[in-house]
């Protein structure tokens, strides 16, 4: 299992941000609250095989995690954005199982920041 370091570069977000930490935490906040939406919206359009509509939300969800320099995340929802574009779904529900796991991750991770155990300065 990855660790919080694993998931986010907090270091790296933060520089992101000019070293603002309130910006970084408010945008932990909305990643937060936009992911379990942007993830059913993501499920529900690959169910439906909605192509454009589910590319569309990967890449808003994977450029929501690259704010955060949440690699694992916004790789893995490009990797399902390209396949949505190309119209490739076979393969695309495997993809949709790593990018929740790396999602699950990723808001625990952030969980832990939020009350403050992840060992970062600003927090």
């Amino acid at each position: 299992m990855k660790s919080s370091s694993e998931c986010w570069d907090q270091t790296r977000a933060l520089e992101g941000v000019g070293g603002d930490s309130e910006f970084l935490k408010e945008l932990v906040e909305i990643f937060c609250a936009a992911c379990p939406t942007l993830m059913k919206s993501l499920e529900d359009s690959i169910a439906a095989r909605r192509f454009s509509s589910a590319a569309d939300t990967a890449h808003m969800l994977g450029r929501a995690a690259r704010n955060l320099a949440a690699a694992g995340v916004s790789e893995t929802a490009l990797t399902v954005e390209m396949m949505a574009r190309g119209k490739k779904f076979d393969g695309i529900d495997n993809a949709l199982r790593m990018l929740r796991q790396e999602a699950g991750r990723l808001m625990d991770a952030l969980a832990d920041f939020r009350i403050g155990r992840s060992g970062f300065a600003g927090n």
